[in-house]
């Protein structure tokens, strides 16, 4: 056979095949018909151009059969676009169609996510996706959304000489005036007992520590405070006594009538605020260690530990006698200031007390999702400030 024979000489039936496939299918359909019928590969667009020029059916670049009413094979679309710029007339050639079929073929393409461009009435394929100028909107409209502020409190420290009593009674009056319900105490609310602070407490014994708290621990109408009991100060009853000291707190307040004094937990304790679809977490605890020289840091520290799934929204943390609010990896850390001043241990230490409390707002939609956190400090300062002032 030989190289420059026509397919359709080599073929006998291929010409009658031609006119048949032209009738209902572009050039290049047609061409890859023929070749998969015949499997011969040089039926082209070109052997079909040329073949039909021969019988005369090509006239002026047209080809003298009724437009292509069938769909579009949108892969020979983007193929055809691939090849080169070319302008819609020419899809419209190439396809047998008319423009208003290549134009729906066109936005087919686009509609499946083909980045298909015109530029100076040419379409071509775009390996870039432009930038958007118009802004992506989250209408948190839709969905219905609370506000609930809670009262934040550690380190009361109550039985020692340095507890500061007139400044958590001041901050339970904050509490009622901004609507709090909840307050919750990251640990240590009572001075406890240990061979370097037995001459700074006047309440002497498991008891009457106790005791003393459930009297002098301020009491609001509707609020309830949640305690967290830490493994310093009280802890120390735990470890010399072996004793629920929180749950026996509870008990102690309960049996005296007082039932705005609920147990949470021990050094560390989650708390599910649940709405209709979901819920969101707030984490208190009772830290260790000392106190670093920037006051994130240990904040910092201990969000970087924790593992993706495991993060809450919002920790409150106790220990450290320091007001910080940081935002470590999501995550809103609440250092809440103490109730107690700065004793001899801690100067010795070199260490500050920040007295004070805070009022955290919280913002959360149906969905659980706390859309806004809000932290509000009080700061109360030495005891000599007050006088004559007040």
């Amino acid at each position: 056979m030989s190289i420059r024979q026509s397919p359709f000489e080599a073929h006998p039936g291929s010409e009658d095949d031609l006119l048949e496939f032209i009738k209902d299918n572009s050039q290049y359909k047609t061409a890859r018909l023929l070749g998969e019928k015949y499997d011969d590969e040089r039926f082209n667009r070109s052997a079909v151009l040329r073949r039909l020029r021969k019988l005369g059916y090509l006239c002026e670049g047209e080809v003298r059969f009724a437009h292509n009413d069938g769909e579009v094979d949108l892969g020979e679309v983007k193929a055809l676009i691939r090849c080169g710029k070319l302008s819609l007339e020419e899809v419209c050639d190439h396809l047998n169609v008319c423009p208003a079929k290549a134009r729906e073929a066109i936005d087919k393409l686009i509609e499946q996510n083909t980045l298909v461009e015109l530029v100076d009435d040419h379409l071509s394929l775009s390996n870039t996706i432009p930038l958007s100028s118009e802004p992506f909107v989250i209408d948190f409209r839709k969905h219905v959304e609370k506000v609930t502020p809670i009262g934040m409190i550690a380190d009361t420290h109550l039985g020692s000489k340095y507890e500061r009593l007139d400044a958590l009674e001041a901050i339970y009056d904050r509490f009622v005036e901004a609507g709090v319900k909840q307050v919750y105490l990251a640990g240590n609310m009572i001075d406890g007992e240990s061979k370097f602070n037995k001459y700074d407490i006047h309440q002497h014994g498991f008891e009457d520590q106790l005791a003393y708290f459930v009297k002098k621990f301020p009491h609001r109408d509707g609020i309830t405070t949640y305690v967290l009991t830490g493994d310093d100060h009280e802890g120390w009853y735990i470890q010399r006594e072996n004793i629920n000291v929180g749950k026996t707190l509870e008990d102690r307040a309960h049996e005296a009538g007082r039932k705005d004094i609920v147990y949470l937990g021990h050094v560390e304790q989650d708390v599910q605020f649940v709405q209709k679809n979901g819920s969101s977490t707030l984490r208190v605890i009772h830290a260790g260690g000392g106190s670093a020289y920037a006051l994130s840091y240990t904040s910092q520290k201990y969000v970087e530990m924790l593992a993706g799934g495991e993060k809450p929204q919002i920790v409150l943390v106790g220990h450290f006698h320091k007001f910080d609010w940081c935002y470590p990896r999501n995550v809103h850390v609440i250092q809440p200031g103490s109730f107690k001043d700065q004793d001899t241990w801690m100067r010795k230490k070199r260490i500050q007390s920040v007295v004070g409390g805070c009022i955290c707002w919280i913002r959360q939609n149906d969905m659980g999702l706390f859309t806004s956190v809000k932290v509000e400090f009080f700061p109360y300062y030495d005891k000599t400030f007050y006088v004559h002032r007040w």
